[in-house]
């Protein structure tokens, strides 16, 4: 049977939208939209918000529609410049919806958990030196900041804090940590947060994932009290993400515990964010209510909206496992917005209800990691490369797309396509084996696959054990055809290990390399350095693969001190085209493009590759003249 077209025409509107973007001949993909970060403006010459990087879509900007039709799509994140803010009418009220933020796997300390959901409650109640303003085209904005840090060279950062930033207030926190609650937040709270990460002597040390960032820094000297100069190493052109990144939360050194160097406690989760944590009950509810003293909340004053945070609080309810439940809730407006685990659900919802219908492209991936040696702690089948170009060409990612996400899905190289500009271009991607879709294009790569896994020894291997997550829903309910897929590919048996938990046994079992074989849901990033130094270099904290290949090293190490942006783009394609060709260490196939419906009457919803992008719920509204307002529950 014919395999669907539906890569061929996603790739048809991706190149077509890249092509609108360019507006040139001979720009690489996604490029013009890159550039557009130095350009000095919105599309209409207009200025950046205040403190935005160049670029940043500012309010009232015509670069974007602020208003859709109801029952149609309002926009795709990623796929265009990011929607204009709407100034603000209104204020107050809760603003609900449902998500996995009242969940953690693993910790609560900002600088040591590796899991979503937590980035998520830590990006409304910490603050970072900056942010991102639209993660999709790498802008960003100060944040603790004054300012972009100054470059007087290419190894030092000159960096001013906010005068009069002070950690959240509150009865409970000067009860429990009086020392801290109201405390101004400095330039030593700056040093003490990333230092902190760098500490090999930690008895946490292994739990800093975002260690090798840091490891660049040579000093950090504090000028003054709200000023500090980082001097790297050597030259790190994303060293201004690793700023911004979704774990670069300042904290106060009082609530860590000296002796275990952790802050896992939610009473601990005291900084200087939009949001006050409120309230957390597991697999139920997380709630943030507004901080009335936020550094920033007067940042956007002159153009609409002022004394931010516009809501009362924020309330994240656990996603509900039925459809039929989720769908009751938005239309009975409990929710202001929702996503359906059937992606194609929104489109009905929002032609019978008048909602919008909101995308967002993820940075998240499906994927397999491989053990490709030997480790202490197990041993692996696939030290041969050629088994393991074989498993990669007989998974048939056509296949899970549509099981998985119904379609609405996108082919993942080693960068995802929601960072614009990074990721393998999809005419070079779906020319390749084993991501093509074509009948005849698929008979072949079968072939070959059976070849590589004869010449390699695969029917010798026998079976091997499989590790692959219950959460979310979606993974238990796809491996049975992974398991059959490969079987039928290649007449491989793999055993399937549930992890219960979600990825506390599949976490643990990468960080000490004992992982021989996963299929699992990856966490989207915001940079290619993370999706690329951080797997595949042989000091990198996921480098669950066991790998050590000096040239990949090398190559890893050339895209970190290339600061031309055109230069460090062709540097991130060839080590994307390296690790398909000569490496097959992890198998990446589909992510998701999400989709959700939302009622018109919430204003400036705002989304990112990943979670730890909802501080951005300080620009959320509730308009309370929208005829679609009549009927919420207060």
């Amino acid at each position: 049977m014919e395999t669907s077209d539906y890569w061929s025409r996603w790739a048809k509107r991706r190149l077509s939208r890249r092509r609108l973007l360019t507006g040139a001949a001979g720009v690489g993909t996604g490029l013009a939209a890159l550039s557009l970060v130095g350009c000095g403006g919105g599309e209409d010459g207009a200025s950046p918000s205040p403190g935005a990087s160049p670029g940043a879509s500012p309010i009232g900007s015509t670069a974007t529609a602020t208003a859709g039709e109801p029952g149609k799509l309002f926009h795709r994140w990623g796929d265009g410049p990011h929607p204009a803010l709407v100034a603000a009418t209104a204020r107050g009220g809760v603003n609900r919806c449902f998500g996995y933020e009242p969940m953690t796997l693993d910790t609560f300390d900002p600088h040591q958990t590796q899991f979503g959901p937590t980035y998520s409650m830590h990006s409304l109640v910490f603050s970072k030196l900056l942010k991102y303003w639209d993660a999709y085209h790498g802008i960003r904005q100060p944040d603790l900041a004054e300012a972009i840090p100054e470059m007087p060279d290419n190894l030092t950062y000159v960096i001013k804090i906010r005068d009069g930033v002070r950690f959240h207030d509150t009865d409970k926190g000067r009860q429990l940590f009086p020392q801290v609650a109201g405390r101004q937040l400095t330039a030593e709270d700056v040093k003490y947060s990333i230092e902190r990460q760098m500490n090999k002597e930690s008895p946490r040390s292994s739990l800093f994932y975002r260690m090798t960032q840091w490891e660049t820094i040579d000093k950090i000297e504090l000028v003054d009290a709200l000023t500090l100069r980082i001097t790297t190493k050597k030259p790190t052109a994303p060293f201004l993400h690793y700023l911004a990144d979704s774990n670069a939360y300042i904290i106060a050194k009082e609530l860590v515990d000296p002796a275990k160097d952790d802050m896992n406690s939610l009473d601990k989760m005291i900084g200087s964010g939009p949001f006050m944590l409120d309230k957390f009950v597991g697999l139920q509810v997380m709630r943030c209510a507004r901080n009335p003293d936020w550094f920033a909340k007067n940042d956007l004053a002159d153009q609409g909206i002022s004394d931010r945070p516009l809501v009362d609080a924020a309330e994240f309810i656990w996603q509900p496992a039925d459809d039929t439940s989720v769908e009751v809730a938005f239309r009975s407006k409990q929710v202001d917005m929702t996503w359906f685990s059937d992606n194609t659900a929104p489109d009905r919802v929002a032609q019978e209800s008048g909602a919008f219908i909101d995308e967002c492209i993820s940075g998240s991936w499906i994927n397999s990691r491989l053990l490709v040696a030997d480790s202490p702690a197990a041993k692996s089948p696939f030290k041969d490369v050629r088994l393991r170009q074989a498993l990669n060409l007989a998974v048939d990612r056509s296949r899970l797309g549509q099981q998985i996400y119904q379609g609405s899905c996108q082919l993942v190289p080693p960068v995802a396509q929601a960072l614009v500009g990074w990721s393998l271009p999809l005419e070079e991607l779906t020319k390749r084996p084993g991501f093509r879709f074509k009948r005849e294009e698929r008979e072949e790569d079968l072939a070959t696959a059976r070849q590589l896994w004869e010449a390699g020894g695969g029917p010798s291997i026998g079976t091997v054990e499989l590790m692959y997550p219950a959460i979310p829903d979606m993974m238990k309910a796809a491996f049975p055809q992974f398991q059959r897929m490969l079987k039928e590919a290649l007449d491989f048996e793999v055993k399937g290990h549930l992890d219960p938990t979600g990825y506390t046994e599949i976490g643990q079992a990468a960080l000490q390399k004992r992982m021989v074989f996963s299929f699992n849901l990856d966490n989207g990033y915001l940079e290619p350095d993370d999706y690329l130094h951080a797997y595949f270099h042989s000091t990198g904290p996921k480098n669950s693969f066991n790998l050590s290949d000096p040239t990949l090293d090398q190559m890893l190490e050339a895209q970190r001190e290339e600061f031309d942006q055109e230069r460090r783009q062709q540097l991130v394609y060839d080590i994307q085209r390296y690790l398909l060709d000569n490496v097959v260490a992890r198998l990446d196939y589909v992510s998701l493009i999400n989709r959700g419906t939302r009622w018109p009457y919430c204003k400036n919803m705002q989304y990112a590759p990943w979670f730890g992008d909802i501080y951005c719920r300080a620009d959320v509204w509730l308009d309370s003249n929208d005829p679609t307002f009549q009927g919420r529950p207060a």
